[in-house]
């Protein structure tokens, strides 16, 4: 995820920009292994990450004589022990009766097999693409996963070899999954999940990963994001080295037109990382503006053939260094995938497969740069 108009406190708590704040809803956060009540047998915990981004939201809806849960925290100790607190202090002997997984990131699902096995086979429910992806990954040997990465940063522009991917470390990520279990409903958008007396909508979202999937409840206008909107940091919209011709800001710039459109302005958002507030459209539209600023500068920027590694400048500005460094490549490709996919700039692929982007009216090709509607 890129960092977007806010600043880290010590605590690492997200805090917005005063130009386009948004009402935090008045609570505050729990304390890892503890909950918080928000009113109609919703819950907000937290779950620590061994991370720069520090935490994790979970929500624990009551289901009857159990829980429903939605995202998990990743396989690792210290998330670990924030479950079995949250099991005394807030469980109290209910099990977990379905764990529904937003998408299939380590930190949204990693626990999922763990707590599956200690609630006696709680069923596990996501999107099938989430599902099948993740069951692909972990069948790759970490030899494989580094080599695709190799050849997908190489290819953009970066001089980097094999061995510094697999210190970067990416190939690891399959160890904050653990396991993951069957799954036992594949939910796609339209579906509707009842809990704790609250219909909830499941819609489909795509663009920070395929398969994602956010949770609204119209009686109440209450939103569970997931990733797909966050309070302070833009989250990440990246080409992936398995699908190099995908378009995901596309798709996460209609996303979040339509998340607009089914929503109310005062809807409150339950996102993953950063504290519930209300100010949907507000966030939306600065969400908007900053891809769109970054397309019109990338467009700019390609006066000449140029690869994605030499854009990172354009995107980020500061050093990005380790897996970091990987995640912004992805990124910038995503942008130049739009343009390239509306004809705004041209992609060119050497014979030794480097692949370059140039300015459509360089060289004549191409419409221009057509922006979304609500830019």
């Amino acid at each position: 995820m890129t960092e977007h108009r806010g600043a880290i406190t010590s605590e690492g708590e997200l805090y917005p920009s005063p130009p386009r704040g948004l009402d935090y809803l008045e609570v505050e956060p729990p304390a890892p292994g503890h909950a918080v009540p928000l009113g109609g047998g919703l819950h907000w915990a937290r779950i620590p990450l061994p991370m720069e981004l520090n935490h994790i939201n979970v929500w624990l809806l009551e289901d009857d004589d159990g829980w429903l849960l939605v995202d998990t925290g990743m396989a690792e100790d210290v998330c670990r022990e924030a479950w079995v607190s949250l099991e005394q202090t807030l469980l109290r002997g209910r099990p977990l009766r379905r764990i529904f997984v937003t998408h299939d990131h380590p930190d949204h699902m990693g626990l999922a097999g763990w707590l599956h096995r200690r609630h006696h086979g709680t069923p596990l429910w996501m999107s099938t693409v989430g599902h099948a992806s993740t069951v692909e990954f972990l069948a790759a040997s970490g030899d494989e996963v580094d080599a695709r990465r190799l050849r997908f940063v190489t290819s953009h522009g970066m001089d980097v070899s094999q061995e510094a991917v697999r210190r970067s470390g990416g190939s690891e990520h399959g160890r904050w999954y653990g396991d993951v279990p069957p799954l036992a409903r594949a939910v796609a958008g339209g579906d509707q999940v009842v809990a704790g007396g609250r219909a909830w909508q499941v819609i489909e979202t795509s663009g920070h990963c395929r398969g994602h999937l956010c949770l609204y409840d119209a009686a109440n206008a209450v939103l569970i994001t997931g990733d797909q909107v966050l309070p302070t940091i833009s989250p990440n919209v990246s080409v992936l080295a398995s699908r190099p011709d995908a378009n995901p800001l596309a798709e996460y710039l209609e996303s979040i037109a339509r998340l607009e459109r089914q929503c109310p302005p005062d809807t409150l958002v339950l996102p993953s990382h950063g504290r519930p507030f209300r100010g949907l459209h507000r966030r939306i539209e600065v969400l908007r503006s900053h891809h769109l600023q970054q397309l019109e500068a990338l467009r700019a920027a390609c006066g000449a053939p140029t690869s994605a590694y030499d854009l990172l400048p354009v995107m980020y500005g500061r050093p990005l260094r380790g897996f970091h460094r990987y995640l912004a490549v992805g990124e910038t490709v995503a942008h130049l995938n739009y343009l390239w996919h509306d004809g705004a700039v041209e992609r060119r692929i050497d014979d030794a497969g480097k692949v370059a982007f140039l300015d459509a009216r360089r060289s004549g090709a191409g419409p221009g740069l057509e922006l979304p509607a609500g830019a």
